[in-house]
């Protein structure tokens, strides 16, 4: 499995040192800011709790570890936890002197927050089938923990322009998105191909090839390469133009092209790069070819093998998708399926990108003790990956950039499409945001909103900006196109006609469809529920879903997701300042400070 490094585990006691004088007073938040966001704290909306973002490379997690993970959450935070688009798990509420104590914890079962925020390498994100995948061209999982261990080993990791974002694929199916990472690696015959300069965010953009085959031994060069340039020449001081597709569009692909050329002869040069891929996920026992799946007649059965269940490589096992709705589940949910470690000794769990888990080694003779299992502890656990498997951010909930809340308004519309007949609708996927931040992917949503807000009749109503089309398919990934924008409150409306006309008129290719009518009628509704009521006529439009009160900006906050050594530098010549002005108000002889 994954291990973390000896060199992260060591500055663990750094990072206590440093919370230790935070508590005492003797560092300033916005310095210790910098030094917490890089280990994955985030100040959740309001400033009295933190998030901790938990790596998980891959998305493979054992038993173990998914129960290591709850007990953290129940005995240092509150219990709640959320599955990212990225496959992290992030704990939230927790209280900044119970922070070291998850870090401390869970170093002991591999699982580790380091390089979860700031401008750091974050989690490498790949196929969450890797090493089941009938379809796999390399199981790629093993390149994700080996660049995963050299990444977070070095400090360049640390204190880079803006956060980097890796993706490694299987196949060219692109399961993990590469065309909208920074780097991003996919498995064809005989190596990978390489992608760079993707990205999601207020300004997407989809990657180019920068590779068009390389051996599975040099991604550490090519990773560490692309690193130094976007060290070397990536803007360090605008935070909202310094992601590397950026540094890519100022220079031109060209430029760019030529020094990732020279960096790359050159780390060849200097360095020796060797990732560890030798550790790999358990071997499997052999099947007999007497067990079989047992069939009952049971609909919601058939619905869950219908859904849920699905071949692995290995001959006589299955895995088994379970949707977790926007990602949010407890630490008492959590505990009860790592206990299904004990019905099957063999399994494994996946976080997937639509923010759901996987249990992966299911033999088939074990497909239905799990599923009874299955029932007892989740609620809503099927049709995963249809268009009931709504994603969602945190939004306003817990984010400091949340301005709508989406992840209250998603279980509306899911609600709104309960009797949608998802066989004629199975390439639609719905993915939400409560800004324009990407965090929930809207701009790769087949049907996708992002939040904003617009001022009606002199008061704040929340709205959502629409989007369609969106498309992975690596490098000729295609990004969702803005229809329109409409008032929150109209949204569950709105979005359920829209699905139900394309239900009826989508016969084939569903992005023909959107492409050729489906704009049309999207227009068409928007138009239709453009109109706001004053607020004596209607005051739900100016309330947000999951609030009482009257929407406002109010609890928005500064972004903390670049926050690293700039802000530590600020920190310290705003201090220095501060003294300088000191001086001066008592008359001391000062040099001044250009």
């Amino acid at each position: 499995m994954f291990k973390i490094p000896q060199k992260v585990v060591n500055d663990i006691q750094k990072y206590k040192d440093n919370l230790e004088k935070f508590i005492k007073g003797e560092l300033k938040d916005s310095f210790f800011k910098g030094i917490r966001v890089p280990w994955g704290y985030y100040s959740q909306r309001g400033g009295k709790f933190l998030m901790s973002r938990l790596r998980v490379p891959a998305g493979i997690i054992t038993c173990e570890q998914l129960n290591a993970i709850a007990q953290a959450a129940k005995n240092f935070a509150d219990g709640k936890l959320h599955i990212t688009t990225r496959q992290d798990i992030q704990i939230h509420n927790v209280e900044y002197e119970n922070s070291i104590k998850i870090i401390e914890y869970l170093k002991d079962f591999n699982i580790s927050p380091r390089g979860g925020g700031g401008n750091t390498v974050r989690n490498i994100t790949g196929c969450y089938l890797s090493g089941v995948c009938p379809y796999e061209n390399i199981e790629i999982y093993k390149i994700v923990w080996g660049l995963t261990e050299y990444l977070i080993s070095i400090d360049e990791s640390y204190n880079m322009p803006r956060k980097l974002k890796m993706a490694v694929s299987g196949c060219p199916k692109d399961c993990a998105y590469v065309g909208v990472n920074d780097v991003g690696f996919i498995a064809i015959d005989g190596g990978l191909k390489v992608l760079c300069g993707g990205g999601m965010g207020a300004v997407s953009g989809v990657g180019k090839v920068l590779e068009e085959k390389i051996a599975p031994e040099e991604v550490g060069y090519v990773a560490k390469s692309i690193m130094n340039v976007f060290n070397k020449y990536g803007d360090r001081k605008n935070r909202h133009h310094n992601r590397l597709r950026f540094l890519i569009q100022d220079m031109g692909w060209d430029k760019f092209f030529e020094l990732y050329k020279q960096e790359f002869l050159k780390v060849k040069e200097e360095e020796y790069i060797i990732l560890r891929t030798t550790d790999s996920l358990m071997e499997l026992p052999e099947v007999k070819g007497n067990e079989s799946i047992q069939e009952f007649q049971n609909e919601e059965y058939k619905v869950f093998l219908k859904y849920s269940v699905r071949d692995q490589k290995q001959k006589g096992y299955k895995y088994i998708k379970l949707r977790i709705p926007f990602g949010e589940i407890n630490a008492d949910t959590l505990l009860s399926l790592a206990l299904l470690g004990n019905v099957s000794s063999t399994i494994n769990f996946r976080t997937t990108q639509r923010q759901n888990l996987v249990i992966s080694n299911v033999s088939q003779d074990k497909v239905y003790i799990i599923y009874q299992e299955i029932k007892k502890i989740l609620k809503d656990y099927l049709y995963p990956d249809t268009i009931l498997d709504v994603i969602s951010c945190k939004a306003a909930t817990t984010c400091n950039l949340g301005i709508c809340n989406a992840i209250a308004l998603a279980p509306e519309i899911v609600q709104k499409l309960s009797t949608i007949n998802l066989d004629k609708l199975s390439d639609i996927t719905i993915n939400m945001n409560g800004c324009l931040n990407a965090c929930g992917h809207h701009p790769i949503g087949v049907l996708a909103l992002s939040g904003m807000v617009r001022k009606v009749y002199s008061k704040s109503v929340p709205f959502y900006k629409i989007y369609l089309g969106g498309k992975i398919d690596s490098e000729n990934t295609k990004l969702s196109q803005e229809v329109g924008i409409a008032p929150a409150r109209v949204i569950p409306k709105l979005i359920s006609e829209f699905v139900l006309s394309m239900s009826e008129n989508v016969n084939g290719n569903i992005y023909e469809y959107i492409q050729n009518n489906g704009k049309m009628k999207m227009t068409e509704l928007i138009k239709k529920y453009s109109v706001v009521p004053t607020y004596e006529e209607d005051k739900s439009y100016y309330i947000d879903f999951g609030k009482t009160e009257d929407f406002s900006l109010d609890g928005l906050g500064a972004a903390e997701c670049g926050a690293g050594v700039i802000d530590m530098m600020e920190s310290d010549l705003e201090s220095a300042k501060q003294s300088l002005v000191k001086a001066k108000d008592n008359n001391l002889d000062v040099v001044e400070i250009k």
